[in-house]
């Protein structure tokens, strides 16, 4: 925390009010100082309740926190769907993919994506003869043997 009056909060909502007066952690410093120590603490808190609670904890107190998100969430999140922050793209060998969309997104100018980009491989060869010189022999010798 970046005020002893903010790890005070901190230490209420973690129902752990000894700590904004404790000897080690009671100053900005010295926890500076404790720094591993008190990270180490924050964590096993944050990871003994459910993020909910954690979440109405720190705010009740007003320590200022956000929702780390999974995949899951954010693929269930009505907001990402209503932001567009994901875009459903039907592929040619691999169906629907689901892909970030464009953040982020201007009136002016919003961006869009229609494809994944092309497909792994599909330059090897223009790479190989104009960029790399291989010559025509060779690219099949590669290819023979599986190398490309």
């Amino acid at each position: 925390c970046t005020t002893d009056k903010m790890f005070e909060r901190l230490a209420e909502a973690m129902e752990r009010p000894e700590l904004a007066s404790s000897a080690l952690y009671g100053q900005q410093r010295k926890r500076l100082a404790a720094r591993n120590e008190v990270n180490q603490i924050v964590t096993e808190w944050v990871g003994s309740l459910p993020r909910d609670e954690v979440l109405e904890r720190c705010l009740r107190c007003e320590v200022p926190v956000g929702k780390l998100n999974s995949i899951a969430d954010i693929f269930e999140d009505e907001h990402f769907q209503a932001r567009g922050n994901l875009v459903t793209l039907e592929e040619p060998g691999l169906g629907k993919v689901v892909i970030p969309g464009v953040v982020p997104t201007l009136s002016a100018t919003p961006g869009r994506v229609t494809n994944l980009g092309p497909a792994l491989g599909d330059g090897t060869y223009e790479i190989m003869r104009e960029l790399l010189n291989i010559s025509p022999d060779e690219i099949k010798r590669l290819r023979q043997r599986k190398i490309i």
